[in-house]
């Protein structure tokens, strides 16, 4: 299935109480965390957009310049479903694609393959990163007919939760193929370091998490 039919969302919009202030934003390897985040996924999809929090377009606008911006399009913090829910939006805006990518903001390391990874499972459904040992709930591709069915879910309260979604929707999971650590992500300081120890002694490496990959089970 040919990922130019595949737009990609960066979920930048959490509050990231953990860390204080924009996750996003933080030094990260000569630039920032969602520097690294880009370079690794959009070469991956046909166009890119950024999900932020709407109290930080203006730093977000001067830095990305090249990046649509979307804001949560639903009060009283959503979480990554309102993000996702304002990526699908914006998917109607961009011709020729019918999937809609998310990807967090806070994991430097994703796979350099894993749109192509979960497209090898797309039928209806969306699909959902699995890594073995734990669902990565944000790393998913959506069908643009999600769009209406999970809104009104997340409006009416039905849906409050990635894995409430999945099981609405009829999502699958997939098991990726990647390194132990391509899911890492940064939640506190230490968290920072830590991936910046990982990038500075090149200990992230390819080795799969196993000899196969495909659907997991859930």
């Amino acid at each position: 299935m040919s990922l130019q039919r595949v737009a990609g969302v960066i979920l930048a919009g959490g509050a990231a109480t953990r860390i204080g202030g924009e996750k996003a934003l933080l030094p990260f390897g000569g630039g920032t965390l969602l520097d690294a985040v880009i370079e690794r996924v959009a070469p991956q999809v046909s166009r890119l957009t950024l999900n932020v929090p709407q109290t930080s377009a203006e730093t977000f606008a001067e830095r990305y310049r090249d990046y649509p911006l979307l804001f949560d399009p639903i009060p009283d913090r959503a979480g990554p479903l309102a993000g996702a829910i304002a990526g699908l939006e914006w998917l109607h805006t961009v011709p020729g694609t019918e999937w809609l990518a998310t990807f967090p903001c806070d994991t430097p390391f994703l796979p350099r393959d894993l749109v192509a990874q979960l497209m090898a499972h797309a039928r209806q459904a969306p699909v959902f990163a699995h890594d073995g040992e734990r669902l990565h709930g944000i790393c998913a591709i959506w069908p643009v007919r999600c769009l209406e069915p999970l809104r009104k879910g997340v409006e009416g309260g039905q849906l409050r939760s990635l894995r409430s979604a999945m099981e609405a929707l009829g999502g699958k999971i997939c098991l990726i193929r990647a390194d132990k650590r391509a899911f890492f992500n940064v939640n506190t300081r230490d968290d920072l370091a830590c991936a910046e120890e990982l990038a500075r002694c090149g200990a992230f490496n390819n080795a799969p998490l196993s000899p196969s990959g495909g659907e997991g089970q859930g």
